[in-house]
Order: structure tokens, then C-alpha cells, then sequence
């Protein structure tokens, strides 16, 4: 995986094909699979059967095999994801360090809300499991969160899927959406993760008193905007780097760095990283490779009936309606990854307007994944900290309303058929 991850971002000097980082993962892939879950095996297996029957069946119709792009389908993707699991190196507290006291209020209720959609906008998940681990330890068995929390946490974050560069999904949502603009994104995004945060913040301030948070400090804010604005200012400095590329560049670099200037352990925390969390991403490994190998399938064949394929016009009506179906799909437990791939292979070659899909699979991945129990960040908060589905899905399903609801609206401004934005 590390050897991918180097010839993935080295690739814009070397210009060796992405076919070789691609074999690589899927040889990762293979070498973890016996130790996958056995529900990941069998999603995973139903995805790869797809896509090798959509080929197989496209090649009988006389269409190429797609077998370059089989192999090296979202190896980008998967790259910025190891790339950017290097930051949460320098996110992770020492062992000696002590921990910081927890907050309470109205104040602790905004510094929480704010610190973790700004750091899970660029180290992730880690942000997440850093902030409920000190949740868990002050709550009276040590190992519960509070509704209002869970609220907190799953919402906060997931609102980073709507705009930021270091989120899996804008990497999903710039492969799937060919031709994407990440600044359009962006601008479209932000305003619906502010949104996001306020109706959380308003409807969980009468409880405010009673909410304990996370202290934040206006130094710690200091990584996040660091690597926002290089990410941003790189992409005008080398417009023929993707954005993907850029990040998995960056990332490993400001963490080496910042560990260099910190006089930290590097060669042991690099060795750790590796043989820890990299080893621990044969789900995502699974879930990416087999939605490429799909997508490729699934591609091949509606390009091959593309002319006999009822494809509507995504109008404003029909671009709400398949969001709602994309949440609906993702509440049922399917990953936004999959929904994603799909609607991408069905989309594509009738060349829709890429800023709007893209937006799309943004809103899909940063309302569903809040909102559905079944999403991998529910998943592990459930089983991690004891909430059920019924809550889970309690906590969040009306705010998974109102989203779609405005992201609809933004959608229809965004949209060129609208008349509003042409």
C-alpha cells in the first residue's frame, strides 16, 4: 500500500502508468481479504460480479474490455485516503500528555460543532474517535455518549463531505464527475455545511447547558487552514495536477514536516502508521477497487445502450428526486460510494453538467452518512459506544430532512436548466 501510495503521487514526474499502483492495491486487497468482515466480502464480491458480468456481456456485444480501467479505477482515490491517514499522526495526543478538561455550555456547544467539522474536514475520521474517546471517559460508565453528542459528532462531520478536498467523498465525487471544478464545488458546498452546522447549533442550544464539549484553541486551527490554503493554491500554481494528486503529495509531507519540527520519534511513528492503520483499510480497499471494477462494467454497457436508455434531463425536479433516492439507498445501508459509482455509469455518457452531479454525490454522502445508522461513521460510533440503531436514526433523520430539503433549493440555483445560474 505505501509503495502504491509513492508511485501514485510521484506519478506527475515519473509518468508510469497508473496500471502498476493499481495491481499493487489490488494485491494488498488480496492478501487481507480472509481477514475482512464477512458482510465487506460479500458486498465487495456482489460489486466485482457486476462489473465482470457487465463487461463480459459488453464484450460479447463487441464493445474493448475495459481491463486498464477495471485495474486502476479510484487507485487515486484510495492513494489521497492513505495519504491523508498520515495526518492523523500529528493529530494524536502523546501517551504522557495530559488531557485537556471538557467544556461546558453554549460555548463548549460552538467550539465542538466548529472544531470537528474543521478538523474532520482534513484529517477525518480520526478527529471523530478523538473527541467521543474523551466524551466516553467523562460519562459516568466511561464508555457512552449523549444523544447530543452523537448529534454533534456524526453531523459536524459529515458536513465536511459538502466542500473539502481531504474528504473521501469530494475525491469520489471529482473521479465519478469527470470535468468537476473542486472551487464551484466548494463554493456550492460551504454554505451547506454552515447550514448544516447552524440548524445543529439552534436546535441544540436550549440543551446547551447541560452539553459537554471538546475544548478548541485558535492555534489548533492552524493545520487545517494551512493545508486548505496550499491545497487551494496549488491547484491554481499546477493546473495539470488533478486535485487528488495534490493531496496525496501534501499530506505525508506536512506530517513529516510537522513531526520534523516537533523533534518526534518519525521513523517509529512512520513504522506505526504503517503497520496500523494502513494495515487496518482492507474495507476500504474492498469497497473501492470492487465499485471501480463496477463502474467500469456498468459504464461500458450503458455507453454500448446509451440510445435505447430512458435517461431524463436532470431538471431540478429530477435532480432532487435522485438525491432523495440516493439517501433513501443510503439509509437501506448502501454505501454512497456504490450508489455514486452507479448513477456515475448511467450519467455519464449522456454528458450531463458535471459541476451539478458532482454536487449531487456530495449532498448524497454528506447528508446520507449522518443520517443513516448504517453509514461505516455509525457504524463504528454504535458499536464503539453502545447507541442503537433506533437512536441513531432518531438523532438524525429529521435534520437529514431539512438538508435535503435546502440542498434541493441549492441544487435548483446551480442547476443550468433552472434559468437561474446559466
Amino acid at each position: 500500500m505505501v509503495l502504491a501510495l509513492l508511485l501514485t503521487a510521484s506519478n506527475p514526474i515519473t509518468h508510469l502508468s497508473l496500471i502498476w499502483p493499481g495491481l499493487l492495491l489490488w494485491t494488498a486487497l488480496a492478501l487481507s481479504w480472509s481477514q475482512l468482515a464477512v458482510a465487506t466480502r460479500r458486498q465487495a464480491g456482489l460489486l466485482m460480479l457486476v462489473g465482470f458480468g457487465s463487461m463480459g456481456w459488453s464484450v460479447i456485444q463487441g464493445a474493448d474490455l475495459p481491463w486498464q480501467t477495471a485495474i486502476s479505477s479510484n487507485g487515486n482515490l484510495l492513494a489521497m485516503l492513505m495519504a491523508v491517514s498520515f495526518l492523523s499522526m500529528v493529530a494524536a495526543k502523546e501517551p504522557d500528555e495530559e488531557p485537556e478538561a471538557l467544556s461546558e455550555g453554549k460555548t463548549a456547544l460552538k467550539q465542538t460543532l466548529a472544531g470537528v467539522h474543521l478538523f474532520g474536514a482534513v484529517i477525518n475520521m480520526s478527529i471523530v474517535f478523538i473527541m467521543a474517546d474523551r466524551f466516553a471517559s467523562a460519562s459516568g460508565d466511561g464508555n457512552t455518549l449523549k444523544n447530543t453528542q452523537h448529534q454533534v459528532l456524526s453531523r459536524a462531520f459529515c458536513a465536511g463531505a459538502f466542500w473539502s478536498p481531504f474528504f473521501a467523498a469530494v475525491a469520489v465525487a471529482l473521479t465519478y464527475a469527470p470535468g468537476a471544478n473542486l472551487l464551484v464545488l466548494m463554493q456550492a458546498g460551504i454554505p451547506l455545511a454552515i447550514t448544516g452546522i447552524l440548524i445543529t447549533y439552534f436546535e441544540l442550544r436550549p440543551k446547551a447547558d447541560s452539553f459537554t464539549g471538546y475544548p478548541m484553541r485558535i492555534n489548533s486551527l492552524a493545520l487545517p487552514a494551512f493545508l486548505a490554503l496550499a491545497v487551494i493554491s496549488a491547484h491554481y500554481l499546477f493546473p495539470t495536477l488533478s486535485v487528488l494528486q495534490i493531496i496525496s503529495i501534501l499530506s505525508p509531507l506536512t506530517a513529516v514536516g510537522v513531526l520534523l519540527f516537533k523533534r518526534k520519534p518519525l521513523v517509529k511513528k512512520l513504522r506505526n502508521h504503517t503497520n496500523t492503520r494502513l494495515a487496518r483499510m482492507g474495507n476500504e480497499l474492498a469497497l473501492f477497487l470492487a465499485a471501480g471494477t463496477m463502474a467500469a462494467g456498468l459504464g461500458t454497457l450503458f455507453t454500448l445502450y446509451s440510445d435505447q436508455l430512458p435517461i431524463p434531463q436532470l431538471t431540478p425536479l429530477v435532480t432532487s428526486l435522485l438525491l432523495l433516492a440516493m439517501l433513501i439507498l443510503s439509509l437501506l445501508g448502501v454505501h454512497p460510494v456504490i450508489s455514486i459509482a452507479t448513477i456515475s455509469g448511467l450519467m455519464v455518457p449522456t454528458e450531463p453538467p458535471m459541476d451539478l452531479l458532482a454536487m449531487v454525490f456530495l449532498a448524497s454522502w454528506g447528508i446520507g452518512t449522518a443520517c443513516s445508522p448504517m453509514s461505516g461513521m455509525n457504524l463504528s460510533l454504535r458499536g464503539r459506544y453502545f447507541i442503537s440503531t433506533k437512536q441513531a436514526l432518531k438523532n438524525n433523520l429529521h435534520y437529514g430532512v431539512i438538508m435535503w430539503l435546502i440542498t434541493s433549493a441549492s441544487l435548483w440555483y446551480y442547476n443550468p436548466l433552472s434559468g437561474f445560474n446559466t
